[in-house]
């Protein structure tokens, strides 16, 4: 195939056993050759074969026969959920309700008081006030987690859907059709989940995911987490797709002590990686035939954002100054814990 054919191709490193023939003299001082077996550490290239309308006719067809299964299974829809939880009064208990309002009101004063403090009009002097700021930004940033679990616990109700099922089913079936490699001593790409069907192609992913193999392992899940990002709209181009890798590069150097949880949770559960790994500002989820739109990761619009952020840092808003504190908050803590699915 072109390069043209491909979305994107990336590197894995796998230690492979190669035979080396060296030339060596006997007691008797005649030469002689000696074949031996060396480990070696050599780049396997995967590739994301790039879908044509076929591919797309094919995810759509599986999207519906799929969500058709979770409808007959007793799985509910989005709307039927939502309009449920309306009847009963809403997914938000009445002391949910309360708190998440009176955290809002918080924020706001917390905020207030910051900008009161940052323009001085009280003439504090420099180290108290520096002093009180770090204050209000960690009591901002611990009031804004409180207010994200209460919505994830709002958001998770919505887990368990018809659509929901579907679409992670979905991603599974792009990963299996999409994912290439170029084996150790072969000249060509081939499927790297082999069978004629998604049955057999899953059998496939599932004895690489049971094996100890750390390079299968490595491949499934990162073949997952770049596919993912492309199905959510959020990685089409080359410079979009290389944002992904640093962004999945980075996530790995701070998870490396981390206990690890049951791989298949984590690629059956491939588009929460991404959500998670946006978790500040997560995207719109899209159907399988929203997925030829082209949107920009938000990986790229961090990166954006922090342009913009150095052209204004001598007057940094309350936002920009609560996203640095959040950070180092997290950066303490990201010691201890991950996530899961396709």
């Amino acid at each position: 195939m072109k390069k043209n054919k491909w979305l994107y191709q990336f590197k894995i490193n796998r230690e492979v056993d190669k035979k080396v023939t060296e030339k060596q003299k006997d007691d008797k001082g005649q030469e002689i050759e000696v074949t031996k077996t060396v480990t070696e550490t050599v780049p396997i290239e995967f590739s994301l074969k790039k879908p044509n309308r076929k591919l797309y006719d094919n995810a759509e067809l599986f999207y519906g026969v799929k969500m058709s299964e979770g409808i007959k299974a007793g799985l509910l829809t989005r709307n039927l959920l939502s309009k449920r939880y309306e009847d009963d009064g809403g997914a938000f208990s009445e002391n949910e309700k309360q708190r998440y309002s009176e955290i809002y009101m918080e924020i706001y004063a917390k905020e207030s008081e910051y900008q009161r403090l940052q323009t001085n009009l009280d003439n504090k002097p420099q180290e108290l006030k520096e002093r009180i700021s770090q204050d209000i930004l960690l009591e901002i940033s611990e009031l804004r987690r409180e207010l994200i679990e209460i919505e994830n616990s709002q958001a998770n109700i919505f887990d368990q859907t018809a659509e929901n099922r579907a679409k992670n089913q979905t991603i599974m079936w792009w990963v299996l059709e999409l994912s290439h490699w170029k084996e150790y001593g072969r000249e060509s790409e081939t499927h790297f989940f082999e069978g004629e069907n998604f049955d057999e192609k899953l059998e496939t992913y599932d004895e690489f995911e049971e094996s100890d193999d750390p390079f299968l392992n490595e491949a499934i899940k990162k073949l997952a987490f770049f596919v993912s990002f492309w199905y959510m709209g959020r990685a089409t181009t080359q410079e979009e797709f290389q944002a992904v890798e640093e962004l999945y590069d980075g996530q790995n150097e701070t998870e490396e002590d981390v206990p690890e949880v049951e791989e298949s949770e984590e690629v059956s559960n491939a588009d929460e990686v991404a959500e998670k790994a946006e978790e500040e500002a997560p995207a719109k989820e899209e159907t399988p035939k929203q997925t030829k739109a082209k949107k920009k990761p938000k990986v790229k619009k961090q990166q954006e954002a922090k342009k913009e952020e150095e052209s204004t840092e001598e007057s940094p808003s309350v936002s920009e100054a609560v996203a640095k504190e959040d950070a180092k908050v997290s950066g303490e803590a990201s010691n201890p814990l991950k996530t899961n699915e396709d």
